[in-house]
């Protein structure tokens, strides 16, 4: 995953001193380097950064390597912004959209000198609400500092460290290294790809550019457990191709950053596949905030035991409390950074703590098979999932450029190149999708026919399957209609058989039901756990459509006693 943090002037000694601030790597001594085609055409491509290395300094100061050249206006300058905070409740008025209410200058001009009279149409509707006729008390004001670059930090799965870790020798744990390195350079190459400054009049138009990264790559978390994870510092300078150089367009940088997340989950999932031969799974985040992913063989015992940060903010925080507290207790709970540490006796600890744990090397490792997509059925099959998940996205009018790549690499689950999703996430958005313009200038986008054809694909089995199902429900309401017909059930039972209404609530009720024959034991099993257990799903024991038990008897029809008709 990619979780972007922007940082603004005041704030670069931090990624200063990142060159310094790993505590095991294999190395003696960690560097960081710069990379991207910006970094190439100020020619450091490749270079060393070390700590308070001076090139780095020059260029969050905006300034060209060397310190003699502006490279982008604003170097350490402060945005003023006011809005508006009721006094009492110290709450911010909002927009219609849910966003902090943003004062213009006249505006601000407007509440200074006290005239409500004189107040602007928006001013006088917000004191009319809030039966105020005075807005200077509820003017806040806000300061910003320049923002001087982006640091995208990607995150291996838990699984991913933990492998890492307990590698059984140096070798095998620097090809994890160089799996997750090669992964943040594709979604740094991502990140560079969707790069613009503002140029001309009023920064009114978009040119592509080329952008220049640092990036250090750090394994180990402040609780001195396995944290395998890279920072991708986008310097906010960039450079066009006639040469042209300012700060990047921030909106454009954020809009990439879960698209540049998926990109390394998919790169490092399919490089662990094929190198180790491990068996991955989808491991979805709370509230449908995405996915990432774990590997079969890694128990959930070894994976606490290596979450001492995740058990210490359990312990703290409690599920009343509001998010606000509940960020609070997280942060109290972050250590201070211990730089000397013996990395061999780290490394020895980590290992007996994975070996108490039952880990085993040769449990995970080997024992999968690498399975592409290869045959037309696969892609169907892709199209169809991400099709159905664009499709769920478009009620909340999410599906965007980003999106639709988004999607196509969490639906890859490692089983395509990089390349290969940007050549489908393209052909998705040209044949299966319509765009659809909105007032903001932006583009989203709904299934078109071929996309709804896609999503109704399925199998030859799941045709059959599908069919089978069919016709034992038409046999089964063909046998409920037979029995209605002939007086042998009311029209009652007909309906709580054939649409399971009338079915008994209570314990007593249902029992007496099952006593009398009129229901399976499997169906008044199923109807008291749901009454004792009212969750949307049932255990797996329970998961098939329950089997309603009904007495088919004797047709009342005479019988054809030789006589023909």
């Amino acid at each position: 995953m990619n979780s972007i943090d922007i940082i603004r002037a005041g704030r670069e000694s931090y990624y200063l001193t990142l060159g310094k601030d790993d505590y095991y790597t294999g190395q003696p001594e960690t560097e960081g380097v710069f990379i991207g085609n910006g970094a190439k055409t100020l020619r450091i491509l490749g270079q060393q950064i070390k700590e308070r290395d001076p090139t780095l300094m020059h260029l969050f100061d905006g300034l060209s390597p060397d310190g003699k050249t502006e490279l982008r206006q604003g170097l350490h300058t402060n945005r003023v912004y006011h809005t508006l905070q009721d006094p009492s409740t110290h709450i911010t008025v909002k927009t219609d959209t849910g966003k902090p209410l943003y004062l213009s200058t006249s505006e601000v001009e407007q509440i200074k000198n006290g005239d409500f009279k004189a107040y602007s149409t928006r001013l006088q509707a917000i004191g009319k609400t809030h039966q105020v006729d005075d807005l200077s008390p509820w003017l806040h004001k806000h300061e910003r500092h320049s923002v001087v670059a982006y640091d995208n930090v990607l995150s291996a799965p838990k699984d991913v460290s933990i492998l890492w870790s307990l590698a059984p020798d140096d070798k095998s744990r620097a090809k994890v290294l160089k799996i997750h390195e090669q992964a943040t350079r594709k979604a740094v190459s991502y990140l560079e790809e969707h790069t613009f400054i503002r140029t001309g009049r009023g920064g009114t138009t978009l040119e592509p550019a080329r952008a220049t990264f640092a990036v250090f790559t750090h394994t180990t978390s402040r609780d001195l457990d396995p944290q395998l994870h890279s920072h991708a510092v986008m310097l906010n300078v960039g450079i066009t191709a006639e040469g042209k150089t300012g700060a990047l367009d921030g909106k454009k940088v954020l809009e990439s950053r879960y698209a540049s997340g998926m990109i390394y989950q998919n790169e490092l999932r399919r490089g662990l596949e094929r190198i180790f031969g491990i068996e991955t799974y989808d491991q979805p985040f709370t509230k449908d905030r995405g996915s990432s992913f774990g590997i079969v063989g890694i128990s959930e015992a070894v994976k606490n035991e290596f979450s001492r940060r995740t058990q210490s903010i359990k312990q703290r925080v409690d599920p009343g409390i509001t998010a606000k507290q509940k960020r609070a207790e997280v942060l109290k709970t972050r250590k201070e950074k211990v730089l000397s540490v013996d990395n061999a006796a780290l490394l020895k600890e980590w290992q007996q703590r994975g070996k108490a744990q039952g880990f085993s090397w040769d449990k995970v490792v080997g024992k999968a098979k690498v399975q592409d997509f290869k045959t037309e059925q696969d892609y169907r099959l892709l199209y169809r999932e991400v099709a159905s998940r664009l499709h769920a996205a478009e009620q909340r009018g999410e599906v965007k450029d980003h999106k639709i790549l988004t999607t196509v690499a969490s639906a890859a689950r490692g089983k395509l190149s990089t390349n290969e999703v940007q050549k489908i996430a393209s052909g998705v958005k040209n044949q299966f999708l319509k765009a659809h313009e909105q007032h903001s200038g932006k583009t989203i986008y709904t299934l078109n026919n071929k996309g709804f054809k896609a999503l109704a694909y399925r199998t030859p089995f799941e045709r059959i399957t599908d069919t089978l199902k069919g016709l034992k429900k038409a046999q089964y309401q063909n046998r409920l209609a037979v029995l209605y017909v002939t007086g042998k059930i009311s029209g009652s039972q007909y309906k709580k058989f054939s649409e399971g209404k009338g079915f008994p609530k209570s314990v007593i009720g249902i029992r007496t039901h099952q006593a009398l024959g009129l229901m399976s034991k499997r169906q008044a099993e199923y109807l008291l756990y749901k009454k004792h257990n009212p969750t949307p799903e049932p255990p797996p024991k329970h998961r098939q459509k329950p089997i309603i038990k009904v007495t088919i008897f004797e047709s009342a029809a005479p019988r054809n006693n030789g006589y023909e008709r």
